[in-house]
């Protein structure tokens, strides 16, 4: 028997290990991941929780009308699960509901035992129910720390037990849990939300333990995390999470990476794969060095509270303060061949390329506007896509519409000064600033014309 203790067993031990890993582990862990295709779910029964909205509900939709799974939704949302049931059936899927509380263990295990019987041995699980609250340290209630640790804790233990049974029975399934990036990071205001997504990770690592050391191999664990998307559950509280290089992503995109984290049978899956970074950086950085790197991505979601109003409304300053600045040194700086636009559009289009911008960027500040402005901030939350798209059209076409300007003004002979004036205002006020340009171009034209 060998001395555990001693220094020649440990020597060995350590040789055979990095052998082990270099020639065996390293090679298999890159072979499965040059390999890794996504698994057919065709007919397999998948059981989502949280489906009545958001990320789950659109999962659902992906398993069941592009993957043809047999989905199973559980949620406390009714009406939200009938709407996705009715979608569902539409494209010609097979979705069936469960009204349940994942709090309540003894209700989940009824739930699962039906599911059973009425759909067959379950494949997937995705425990993806969670709540949401963001607040100062000492500003969060009790009771909303209490819920969050019962759903987001609890609620997913329950899930996993009740299915896991009839898994391990079978020696097959596939357990999925949806963490967060939140789960890597604490962050401010986070104290309600990100230690339960750390507890899901240490959740789903002693699961994947326990099965490993079990012999259960046929037990897949899929832990997502996901950064922020504009699911109901963030947009109703007024959050709107931002960073210099992330982006705060569609339910669309963000559900369609999740669904193939899930079909390839990742084991931890970053959505999107560059918010790795994050988890990278905090494990193997000095700590000066990773709030340097976190300062750098800007990674930040802030509470819906006054501070937040203030810090827009900062943002918003600055924007007019710099705006305001450049133009007063436009017109010190006119010559012949530049000149601004009327006044009628300097009280029209800047205006509205603001309050574009606000409707995406934080379109509950447009709600101190009488009448239409909570009327327009409903819009824009309910249609973040419509906004963002109407922003990155404006942006777009003035952009083209600069180019353009400063095209025609460097064919005109004028200097590249001005030629740069003409690009910036243009860019900022579009097309009257380009039909100037445009006159300018004409009577240039024709005073050739007569010169001849």
């Amino acid at each position: 028997m060998d001395n555990h203790t001693s220094w020649v067993f440990k020597l060995l031990s350590t040789l055979g290990v990095l052998l082990h890993v270099v020639f065996i582990d390293f090679p298999k862990d890159v072979y499965r991941w040059m390999t890794r295709s996504e698994k057919d779910v065709s007919d397999s029964v998948v059981v989502i929780t949280g489906a009545g909205s958001g990320l789950g509900r659109k999962m659902a939709y992906y398993f069941a009308v592009r993957r043809k799974a047999r989905v199973a939704l559980i949620d406390v949302n009714e009406e939200g699960l009938r709407e996705c049931c009715a979608e569902i059936d539409h494209e010609g899927g097979d979705a069936r509901l469960w009204v349940a509380d994942i709090r309540d263990a003894a209700n989940l295990n009824t739930v699962a035992e039906e599911i059973d019987v009425e759909m067959g041995p379950v494949s997937i699980v995705v425990c993806n129910a969670a709540v949401l609250y963001f607040g100062a340290f000492l500003d969060l209630k009790t009771n909303e720390l209490q819920k969050a640790m019962d759903i987001n804790i609890m609620g997913t233990i329950n899930t996993i037990r009740a299915f896991l049974t009839k898994m391990e029975q079978l020696n097959s399934g596939h357990i999925v849990t949806v963490s967060s990036i939140a789960g890597f990071a604490g962050e401010t205001y986070g104290l309600a939300y990100c230690p339960t997504k750390f507890a899901v990770r240490g959740v789903m690592e002693c699961l994947q333990m326990e099965l490993r050391d079990r012999g259960l191999d046929g037990i897949v664990c899929t832990t997502l995390c996901p950064y922020f998307a504009r699911t109901p559950m963030i947009l109703n509280v007024g959050m709107r999470p931002t960073s210099t290089w992330i982006p705060f992503m569609s339910i669309s995109s963000c559900a369609r990476l999740m669904v193939s984290a899930i079909l390839e049978e990742q084991t931890l899956a970053f959505i999107p794969s560059p918010i790795s970074l994050i988890a990278l950086t905090k494990s193997f950085c000095t700590r000066s060095v990773f709030l340097s790197l976190r300062d750098y991505l800007n990674c930040r979601y802030d509470p819906p509270a006054d501070y937040t109003t203030t810090r827009v409304l900062t943002k918003v300053s600055l924007f007019q303060t710099i705006f305001l600045c450049l133009f007063i040194l436009f017109i010190v700086l006119m010559s012949n061949y530049f000149r601004s636009v009327h006044p009628i559009w300097w009280a029209i289009i800047p205006p509205a390329l603001l309050l574009n911008f606000i409707a995406f960027y934080a379109p509950n500040l447009l709600r101190v506007i009488p009448v239409a402005g909570p009327l327009i901030a409903d819009f824009s939350i309910a249609n973040p896509q419509i906004v963002r798209y109407t922003n990155l059209f404006a942006v777009a076409a003035h952009a083209g519409e600069g180019l353009l300007a400063l095209g025609l003004s460097v064919s005109s002979g004028n200097s590249f000064a001005t030629s740069f004036k003409w690009f910036v205002q243009t860019f900022i006020f579009g097309f009257p600033s380009l039909r100037m340009i445009l006159g300018y171009k004409k009577k240039a034209a024709q005073g050739k014309k007569k010169s001849k």
